[in-house]
């Protein structure tokens, strides 16, 4: 009953107001709480978000990206109109470049900050998402379906340039580039699986194999991105989708506090806090005074098991893809950096920072390049 009182207390005093702040840096749009006199206003630019605050990822955070896609798609479009004309071939290749730049910041931020558990998906249940996302990856989903449920015409236009891969009903599977992903989901914290699959978008818009054509495109990189917005829309309290004819028109000028959206991310963020604040609690709680030395130095944000999972899962992916290099140096750093990883994990084991259950990113790596002795 303290607790509880404590709780509405100091959601009385707090006079913080929902912001939906814009980086100059990576274009990418997040939700925060900010003090009335931050200087901060509601559709602001900043040149980075200001360190200690919990950002949230919803309407329209993921869908910002669209444009970026929609830059590529319909530029590949004008190229295939001008088959033959090289030096135009070469100025709307440029564009397709700087889009698929705009692309990288985008994905980048937001699976490290997923990862990090500095950004949070408001209004999602997280073991839903990877749920949804891993029916999707083992048993399709139709086609047809998707299309109507995005409104767009891009699942069934893949299916329609490779037909024998498809049966009466084409269904659409999500197949990550690393196969290890999907066999470790399992084991792996609904967080760490989700940046996964940015790191897997991520991964597709920076191969040079996926600009061939916009059927390409389409196969290997935008039909992932929109199965990923579907699985978030499916697993997210339709309140945080914006369409609330009260949430339309976001900006400056207009007072966003007292609409359905803006009420409900205040909400979600604050309980977000509090159970960051929580998490915190149990560290000091089952962390003996030795212990309690040794974590001092850690970051805040380091404060369970996710977030100390997720960046090494970041880092074990882009040791695996240096190891696909194939050059000597290349995978003798990626051997050193997953060996380091799970010495790194055995010894957070050992002091208690996260379980004994815990999945070890680097193990199976370990196990398939360990030498018989």
């Amino acid at each position: 009953m303290a607790v509880a009182s404590r709780t509405t207390t100091e959601a009385l005093h707090d006079h913080r107001r929902v912001v939906l702040l814009k980086s100059l840096a990576t274009n990418n749009r997040f939700y925060a709480l900010v003090e009335p006199d931050s200087g901060l206003r509601n559709a602001d630019t900043v040149a980075t978000f200001p360190e200690g605050l919990h950002l949230g990822v919803a309407y329209p955070c993921l869908e910002d990206g669209l444009n970026d896609f929609a830059v590529i798609r319909t530029t590949f479009e004008t190229i295939e109109f001008f088959p033959d004309d090289a030096a135009m071939k070469e100025e709307l290749m440029a564009i397709i470049q700087e889009a698929r730049d705009k692309l990288v910041l985008r994905l980048r931020e937001l699976r490290d900050r997923i990862g990090n558990r500095t950004a949070h998906f408001l209004g999602t249940d997280l073991a839903d998402f990877r749920a949804h996302a891993l029916d999707m990856v083992r048993k399709g989903y139709p086609r047809r379906n998707l299309d109507s449920m995005m409104k767009l015409n891009v699942f069934m236009s893949v299916a329609q340039h490779e037909p024998a891969a498809n049966g009466p009903e084409p269904l659409f599977y999500y197949v990550f580039r690393d196969p290890s992903v999907a066999h470790e989901a399992e084991s792996m914290s609904s967080r760490s699986f989700i940046a996964a699959m940015f790191d897997d978008i991520l991964s597709a818009v920076l191969d040079e194999r996926s600009y061939v054509s916009r059927h390409v495109f389409d196969r290997d990189v935008f039909q992932k991105f929109i199965a990923m917005m579907f699985v978030n829309y499916a697993t997210t309290d339709h309140i945080f989708y914006g369409t609330h004819k009260a949430d339309y028109g976001v900006s400056a000028e207009r007072d966003m506090d007292s609409t359905p959206l803006y009420q409900a991310i205040a909400r979600q963020l604050r309980e977000i806090e509090k159970r960051y604040r929580e998490d915190l609690l149990k560290v000091e709680d089952t962390t003996t005074e030795p212990t309690r030395e040794l974590a001092v130095d850690l970051p805040d944000v380091v404060l369970n098991e996710e977030a100390l999972l997720g960046p090494l899962v970041s880092i074990c992916t882009a040791a695996k893809r240096l190891e696909k290099l194939g050059q000597a140096d290349a995978t003798e750093l990626a051997r050193v950096i997953m060996a380091d990883v799970s010495i790194l994990v055995e010894q957070l084991k050992e002091r208690g920072l996260i379980s004994d259950q815990a999945c070890d990113p680097g193990s199976n790596h370990l196990s398939a390049h360990r030498q018989p002795s």
